[in-house]
């Protein structure tokens, strides 16, 4: 007995008889020796049609395979004959002898199965038809088949090319791959889908290759094989069914075949399917994979299915892959490497233990271990959730460079090694985000401590994409590090009364990229709420909880809630849609795993454990991204304030500001609450949308005519949330009578403007002298319009700190009533000629005194360090005068001597033995400060308990 294996290729038709296209029948028989047929293959290019001086691939389909599996009988073998014959009609869908308009000639092709030269490549024709032209041709191969004998085989599908999709535009794809094989070498016989791919739900297009990694079940698989096996694809496409098929397509892109045999080496290795041929004739697809055998026994044999390259998140669908997104330069990477460990199940669980691997980054330039050893296990029984599934690579911070990475990892155990496998990855430059420090006390709980704050603050570079060191900057407002407030957090409008006054304290201070976040003692009662944001003015508060402050500084990064536990103001566009993370988190330097059901940081589920989404990962990453070439710049300078001339005013004058900043609050029944509008030099922001109706603030004359306008947004974060902020900054105008809340277009309420600045004037202090450099600064003023007819316009008080450079300009005192405040000029930046200024404001009008100019000193900066203890430190500096230290202004010390610079130090750089650490830092006049961090061991890198009695 002599098995034979016939795979027919390629039609070419030259002449079809028919004038325009028509249907073909062709038919290939393999006779034997005595005539009997002992194997068939049909074709009618799947009941369409033909055309003349075409090629067409036999392609196949489940009812005829194009490859045809024979004995052709004789001992050891014998003589065999492959027969064809073609006809066309018009009419018919499977022309035959019996029923044609056209014969188009047959062909024959005699062969022995014991003569290596009348095997291999086959050409059967060209016919000759009978209208005496020639015909067709068919090509194929004619090869003996090795013994059968069962084996496991590992196909590994990879990516898939679209040549032709047949749409003008981007449309949905549905891929299939089956295996087909008849009970052989003690295999059962196989007809099964190996698996299906419509990328992801997401559509394709022309000329384009896709990952197959999102195919399910997976694009690895292990089949039970006896002898030769067709792998068979064939896709479909639609532009409104996400899944094409057989039964719903507007476009069939063709389909291929293979044979794998495990007794032949040549049918095993790489594949290439294709490409096929579509309905109209065009080139339609391809598609990669790889065959390889498995040991008969518990004998390894890895293979690399997939590398997922992570910083916190990432897309990612095992065992393969498939197309990630991007990270951020300066920040740990953990590479995750999935394996199969080529082992049958049923040889001890196919698993192997002491799995070790090797990374190299950018062809060598850094190389590094696995973290630990791994038992690998076959790919269908690796869990991602498991972080000892996968094999582990650790590139720091300082390795990660903005740009294209290729990272290629390899796995070995017991003298094996597994395939190399080369992913890239795209590291981009992020800005620091620059969060204002404020900490707040109430009359019955204390203020936290800076390193508190810092130590919460200090995490967001877990979640977030930006740099582990430095991705953080702070600023402080002078004097106001530290603010106290008495209102009652527990009442929704105290709290945006509140969140006033945050806004008010940042007013002079901020732009578009700089954050303030006031940080709560979690003790001191805010009701249902952890904390609360205004994006427009980028100012928030909050308990001082790691995920409370990353979700509220996602909402000033822009932000809106995911769609789990209940929150309002979603996301609609959020993906996955249930609000979760929808894919394994993990942390690089402790490995700890996030499940892909925990809430996106930005939902209302899990609160103490929410973690970043690749969704919000993205929209961070576009935001924070930075050209290369910024990468290594200076975080922003603070702005130049709007200045004023620096002389005593002791009798009211209009506050020079160009824009005046209007705010007030929206109930749901649509009452209208303002706020006292105040003139600023404060810019707009670029204004923001929402879903929902349109509303515009406007600032109209007496006639009616509006002199400025803008829109504004109204959002309502929960459902008991009974009032809405609304906001704007317009240019300033004088002639003002009315400010006016509209909704599409309808009027909801209006203020009415006064027709005079506020008038008052300063008491104290009216001379320099009486001002006190070294103590406390106090203010007193009264009111002009005494006396005059009620009602008067209230008027609402702010204390300015500036200097007449306007270098900085702080607001120590905010939302008064009274006529009497005292500043502590300790606490304020230093400059030649300082000024405190009081500005009032009538509802829209502003007006400022001045106290004479004076002098006060520098003021030593302020070192503002992270969570001392250890291995790694990290720290920065605040100048009263200049705004943040950071970079080589920060010095660590060891044993009293320089060791390094920079925003972190790492303990065990130092050495073995107890060191004693400090930092300091300078600012640009040259004053520094040195903090004493503590005794540290240098092997471990953490800090020593403080000796009893010391």
């Amino acid at each position: 007995m002599t098995l034979m294996r016939l795979t027919l290729n390629t039609l070419y038709l030259f002449e079809e008889e028919e004038a325009g296209s028509t249907r073909l029948g062709l038919y290939v028989k393999v006779l034997d020796n005595a005539g009997n047929q002992v194997a068939e293959f049909r074709w009618n290019r799947r009941n369409g049609e033909v055309e003349d001086n075409f090629q067409y691939p036999l392609d196949g389909d489940q009812e005829y395979p194009s490859v045809l599996v024979f004995d052709i009988g004789g001992a050891p073998g014998g003589i065999g004959r492959l027969n064809v014959k073609a006809y066309t009609d018009n009419d018919e869908r499977w022309p035959d002898e019996g029923h044609h308009e056209n014969f188009l000639g047959e062909a024959e092709v005699v062969f022995d199965t014991r003569e290596p030269s009348q095997l291999g490549q086959v050409l059967l024709g060209p016919t000759t038809t009978d209208n005496g032209n020639t015909g067709y041709a068919v090509t194929g191969l004619l090869e003996t088949v090795p013994p059968r004998g069962f084996r496991q085989v590992r196909l590994v599908f990879r990516d898939v090319v679209v040549f032709d999709d047949e749409n003008s535009d981007f449309t949905h794809m549905g891929l299939y791959v089956r295996a087909f094989a008849p009970a052989q070498g003690d295999a059962e016989a196989i007809d099964q889908e190996l698996l299906r791919w419509n990328n992801n739900g997401d559509r394709v297009f022309d000329e384009a290759l896709f990952p197959l990694a999102s195919a399910t079940p997976s694009p690895v698989t292990t089949l039970a094989v006896g002898g030769p096996t067709r792998i068979w694809v064939e896709a479909y496409t639609h532009d409104d069914e996400s899944w094409p098929s057989s039964g719903a397509y507007e476009n069939h892109l063709g389909r291929a075949m293979i044979t794998i045999d495990p007794g032949d080496p040549d049918t095993l290795g790489r594949h290439v399917i294709g490409p096929t041929q579509t309905d109209q004739t065009h080139n339609g697809f391809l598609v990669t994979m790889s065959s390889e055998l498995l040991p008969p026994d518990a004998t390894p044999n890895l293979e690399i299915t997939g590398v997922e390259v992570t910083q916190a998140v990432q897309h990612f669908t095992p065992p393969a892959g498939g197309a990630q997104h991007a990270l951020a330069a300066g920040k740990a990477t953990l590479v995750r490497v999935y394996l199969d460990s080529g082992i049958d199940p049923r040889e001890g669980g196919g698993t192997v233990d002491g799995v070790v691997g090797t990374l190299s980054l950018n062809g060598g330039s850094f190389t590094v271990p696995s973290l630990n050893p791994i038992t690998a296990r076959p790919s269908a029984l690796v869990d991602r959730g498991q972080i000892r599934h996968t094999l582990n690579f650790l590139i720091p911070a300082d390795r990660v460079t903005a740009g294209t990475a290729k990272i290629l990892v390899q796995a070995e155990v017991a003298g094996t090694t597994s395939n190399p496998m080369e992913v890239t990855a795209d590291f981009r430059a992020t800005r620091p985000l620059t969060i204002w420090m404020v900490r707040v006390s109430t009359p019955t709980v204390p203020a936290i401590s800076a390193a508190r704050y810092r130590a919460v603050a200090d995490t967001l570079p877990l979640r977030y994409p930006i740099a582990d060191t430095g991705g953080v900057v702070y600023y402080t407002v002078p004097g106001l590090t530290e603010i106290h407030t008495t209102h009652d957090l527990t009442d929704e409008g105290e709290q945006e009364d509140f969140i006033d006054d945050l806004e008010d304290i940042q007013e002079d201070h901020g732009n578009d990229d700089q954050l303030l976040y006031a940080m709560i003692d979690p003790t001191v009662p805010m009701g249902r709420i952890g904390g609360k944001a205004r994006y427009d003015d980028h100012v928030a508060f909050g308990y001082e909880r790691v995920t409370t402050f990353a979700h509220e500084v996602g909402h000033l990064m822009g932000l809106r809630h995911a769609p789990c536990g209940g929150p309002e103001n979603v996301d609609e566009e959020f993906t996955p849609p249930d609000g979760r993370i929808g894919e394994v988190g993990v942390e690089p330097l402790t490995r700890a795993v996030h499940p892909a059901t925990t809430g996106d940081l930005m939902s209302y589920c899990d609160l103490n454990t929410r973690w970043m989404s690749s969704y919000h990962w993205l929209r961070l990453l576009n935001a924070l991204s930075v050209r290369a070439e910024q990468a290594d710049a200076a975080p922003p300078e603070r702005p130049v304030h709007g200045t004023v001339p620096a002389v005593h005013t002791s009798t009211s004058r209009p506050f020079p500001g160009e824009y005046v900043r209007v705010r007030g609050r929206l109930t749901r029944s649509g009452t209208v609450r303002w706020a006292p509008a105040l003139r600023t030099f404060r810019k707009p922001s670029p204004p923001r949308t929402v879903p929902g109706p349109a509303y515009t603030v406007s600032v109209e004359d007496a006639a009616g005519q509006v002199l400025a306008g803008s829109p504004t947004v109204v959002v309502f974060d929960s459902p008991d949330q009974q009032e809405a902020l609304f906001g704007a900054r317009l240019p300033y105008t004088p002639r003002a009578h009315r400010v006016v809340l509209r909704r599409d277009g309808t009027e909801l309420g209006a203020m009415v403007v006064p027709s005079e600045p506020p008038q008052f004037a300063l008491s104290a202090p009216l001379s320099t002298p009486e001002i006190d450099t070294d103590g406390v600064l106090h203010l007193r003023w009264q009111r002009l319009d005494i006396g005059e007819p009620e009602p008067r316009p209230a008027h609402t008080y702010y204390v300015r700190f500036t200097n007449a450079d306007g270098t900085f300009a702080t607001r120590p005192g905010v939302n008064l009533t009274g006529t009497a405040f005292d500043v502590d000029l300790r606490t304020m930046p230093g400059h030649r000629r300082c000024v405190a200024q009081v500005i009032a404001t009538n509802g829209y009008h502003t007006s400022y005194v001045q106290t004479p100019v004076f002098a006060l000193p520098p003021r030593p900066p302020q070192v503002l360090a992270g969570d001392t203890e250890g291995p790694l430190l990290n720290a920065q500096g605040s100048s009263p005068q200049h705004g943040p230290i950071t970079g080589g202004d920060v010095a660590w010390l060891v044993d009293g001597r320089a060791a390094a610079t920079g925003g972190s130090f790492d303990v065990r750089s130092a050495g073995s033995g107890a060191h004693v650490i400090a930092v300091r830092v300078t600012d640009p006049d040259g004053l520094h400060t040195t903090s004493p961090l503590g005794t540290y061991d240098g092997t471990e890198g953490r800090r020593l308990p403080v000796p009893p009695g010391q």
